[in-house]
């Protein structure tokens, strides 16, 4: 059984705000994303959720991996970057990523992932991803 409690790993929360009337359409694009990917997460995650809040059209990920180097070498895929690429493109701002280091980690993942614009994920012509 995996450990109930994570303190040795890193966790992210991603959320997308999705545009008025595109919910379908991104969500035809996310939803093979990680339902192809469950081998993948089995053996490289801690946990994952992925929902909605409140508003409807804000979807969360929360994601927590074993290491950071499963992580990079997924985004450095085609498939990948064109795939978040379209999602961003269905986005009315950036999507944000806040991560957070466990409680037995050093805080190394923000220099990793310094606060601003990212540079380890897809920015289009109208979107990108900002780390807070």
């Amino acid at each position: 059984m995996a450990d109930t409690v994570i303190t040795k790993s890193n966790l992210f929360v991603s959320k997308y705000t999705i545009k008025p009337g595109k919910r379908d359409e991104f969500l035809a694009i996310f939803n093979p994303l990680w339902q192809g990917s469950m081998d993948f997460m089995r053996e490289n995650c801690n946990f994952v959720f992925y929902g909605f809040g409140r508003d409807p059209n804000v979807l969360v990920a929360i994601e927590s991996y074993k290491n950071e180097d499963a992580v990079a070498a997924i985004r450095q895929t085609d498939v990948f970057n064109d795939i978040v690429g379209k999602m961003l493109d269905l986005c009315s701002e950036p999507m944000t990523i806040e991560n957070f280091s466990g409680l037995e980690m050093a805080p190394d993942i923000f220099d990793v992932y310094p606060a601003g614009k990212s540079t380890v994920h897809p920015a289009t012509a109208e979107n990108h991803v900002e780390f807070l």
